[in-house]
């Protein structure tokens, strides 16, 4: 644990605000002259100045995670006095901040994560809980005792199961601390760290749910040899558990515990209906166990976490983006609160983010592709609304264009949706760049994004599709893509291409393909596999031997899942590698990878470099030393987007031969 701490910095003092004011002098909006001369790089690969603005229960305070540099401080704002001071501070080289939050009016817990190695060399990212009062000067005081050289140590700390119970000073934590990957349950006092075993463990329970009473409701398995989880739940009033659900990894039988009611009988899921997700109210005090649908989509799937009135405890809607909003209701009350709050705010989507125990003080998220993101600070007593805090001050619609949505069919009939970016000004086909998202399972929409927006800013059109297996399409569209990785997938982004070129869009000489994680391995194999219809390709952290990428799971509980989700036929599996093709490219790639990345080992790479050597092929090769996945750390950003900076001037003219 001296070890861990030792990467932290605390602030043993209220820094004066004086010192905040002057980190931000450049914040400010820039002439666009002096944007392009100098700022324009840096305001992207900065990140976010501020993030996870949380209220407390009374609303009279506020906590952030405040970036400023490379580092990110835990910043504490007093809306009565104004006063604001820091709590405590990482760098982010090797400790950054999960999440931080408020464990009641007076305290705050704190997550951080970091990577490690384990047994047989395993690399590993691990997790801790400190929790720190809300007062100037304060401590981190860890809440999980640290290990005796002989005991597992959990890799996985953070998992706070219940705020606030029994009373406002503990809290219920999910911990394996007696049998790794099945957790026992702990009432955690949070001023000391003073831990009580109310669960212990059990060997077909990975995780404990309790009710909005504290009481243990429901338990999840994962079996690791099968890919299979099961959902058992204790009824109210009853003292046998019985099992309620059960199904295999990728089964259209899936369920996702989303929480119960302010009534322990409810409990809410998501589930299939009619090929997508819904949401469902389970009555857990009949023995057949019988769903109410409670809220459906009829093109996409509701995948999100529940929205509670903190004053009446129970359920009134869920997160979950479309074009237009970014939250559902079931509940009148609240369906006219968001109805209000689009009123005044009508051009970006806005997410109640946070209500004081009363439901009268609240925060507003508010966005779109040309506002990447604003905090509002608002009052139902007083009907005011006031902007808080802006994530990236200086980026705004001078800088910043909408994202049109697009649809094309494949080449097998099936629509893929994506999203186009097209720079201001701009008429007739122009230099694009396609950016596949990482994943695979996961999806882009019409919000800012950091990458397509310094690219789109930079000048290029932007393209990026949802191919198969992208999430929120519903069930049969994301199980198209299970064991077909560079098959169909990589078609829907190479037919999504050539319909821009054909809708005069994209110049069919000026393209680019560049993506991160699976969409490194995209961009890796698009030059390898269609090396006429790219100019160039840029691959950050990209897959270039899926057998090995699936190999290297083989120490964690993931691999059988990972062959199922990559498929089994490794011959297959070769011939999908960019690895193997390496002789079919024909334009300049560009290799990106940090050297701890927990995700795609650099190894990935470095062995797709060495190819490219063999085969005198022209390539740049940057490798981060302790870069991450996630590029955490503020000098790495700089190092990546400067180098995809220069390839680009290089390889992608903004402008054609023939202008």
């Amino acid at each position: 644990m001296n070890n861990f701490l030792s990467g932290l910095i605390l602030a043993c003092c209220v820094l004066p605000f004086s010192f905040a004011v002057a980190a931000e002098s450049q914040s400010a909006v820039l002439p666009l002259k002096m944007f392009y001369q100098g700022e324009r790089l840096k305001m992207f690969y900065q990140g976010e100045r501020i993030e996870q603005l949380r209220l407390s229960p009374n609303g009279k305070r506020l906590v952030a995670l405040k970036n400023i540099e490379e580092n990110t401080l835990i910043q504490l704002i007093d809306l009565t006095s104004g006063e604001s001071f820091y709590l405590g501070k990482t760098d982010n080289k090797k400790f950054k901040f999960s999440w931080v939050r408020w464990a009641n009016d007076t305290h705050l817990l704190a997550s951080f994560r970091y990577g490690d190695v384990r047994g047989m060399g395993t690399k590993t990212t691990e997790t801790r809980l400190f929790s720190i009062e809300a007062k100037a000067g304060s401590e981190l005081v860890p809440m999980v005792k640290a290990a005796r050289e002989d005991e597992y140590q959990s890799q996985f700390q953070d998992d706070v199961i219940k705020l606030r119970y029994p009373d406002d000073d503990h809290f219920l934590l999910g911990l394996d601390r007696e049998m790794p990957g099945h957790d026992s349950l702990f009432q955690v006092n949070v001023k000391t760290g003073k831990a009580t075993l109310i669960q212990r463990h059990r060997s077909n329970v990975g995780s404990w749910l309790v009710d909005r009473q504290g009481q243990i409701r429901a338990s999840r398995d994962y079996n690791e040899k099968t890919t299979e989880t099961s959902v058992r739940v204790l009824r109210p009033g009853q003292t046998e558990w019985i099992e309620a659900w059960r199904w295999q990894a990728f089964s259209e039988e899936a369920i996702a515990i989303l929480g119960f009611g302010k009534d322990p009988k409810d409990l809410y899921i998501s589930a299939n209906h009619e090929g997508r997700s819904a949401v469902f109210k389970v009555d857990l005090s009949q023995a057949d166990l019988p769903r109410q649908l409670i809220i459906s989509h009829p093109v996409y799937d509701i995948e999100g976490s529940l929205i509670y009135s903190a004053a009446r405890d129970e359920p009134v809607g869920i997160y979950f983006s479309d074009e237009a909003s970014g939250s559902l209701f079931w509940d009148e009350e609240f369906k006219a609160f968001q109805a209000g709050l689009d009123k005044v705010l009508p051009d970006t989507v806005n997410y109640i983010t946070n209500l004081s125990s009363d439901d009268r003080t609240y925060l507003v998220y508010a966005t779109n592709t040309t506002t990447p993101g604003t905090y509002l600070l608002g009052d139902r007593n007083e009907k005011s609304l006031l902007p808080l805090a802006e994530t990236y001050p200086g980026l705004n619609e001078d800088h910043l264009v909408q994202k049109k949505k697009v649809s094309y069919k494949a080449r097998d009939g099936l629509v893929i949706e994506g999203y186009v970016s097209i720079p201001k000004g701009k008429d007739g086909p122009g230099a694009m760049v396609v950016l596949p998202h990482g994943g695979p399972f996961s999806q882009d929409s019409n919000s800012f994004d950091i990458f397509s927006a310094y690219l789109v800013n930079k000048g290029y059109v932007v393209f990026q599709p949802n191919f198969r297996g992208s999430t929120g399409y519903g069930h049969q569209f994301l199980t198209q893509a299970v064991g077909q990785y560079g098959m169909a997938m990589q078609d829907d982004i190479t037919d999504g291409t050539e319909y821009l070129i054909e809708q005069k869009i994209a110049d069919p000489k000026r393209i680019c393909i560049m993506g991160a994680s699976y969409g490194g391995y995209a961009a890796l194999l698009g030059a390898a596999r269609t090396p006429d219809l790219y100019q160039c390709s840029v691959s950050f952290a990209g897959v270039s031997d899926l057998p090995e990428q699936r190999y290297s799971y083989r120490n964690y509980t993931s691999y059988n899942l990972a062959k199922k989700q990559m498929g089994k036929d490794n011959d297959l599996l070769e011939q999908n590698s960019p690895l193997n093709m390496v002789e079919n490219i024909k334009i300049p790639v560009l290799l990106l990878h940090g050297t701890e990345d927990r995700s795609v080992n650099v190894k990935q790479s470095r062995m797709m470099a060495d190819e490219l050597a063999d085969e005198k092929k022209v390539f740049t090769y940057v490798e981060i030393e302790d870069g991450t996945h996630h590029l955490d750390y503020l000098p790495h950003r700089k190092q990546t987007f400067e180098a995809i900076d220069k390839f680009l001037n290089q390889y992608l003219p903004l402008t054609s031969s023939s202008d």
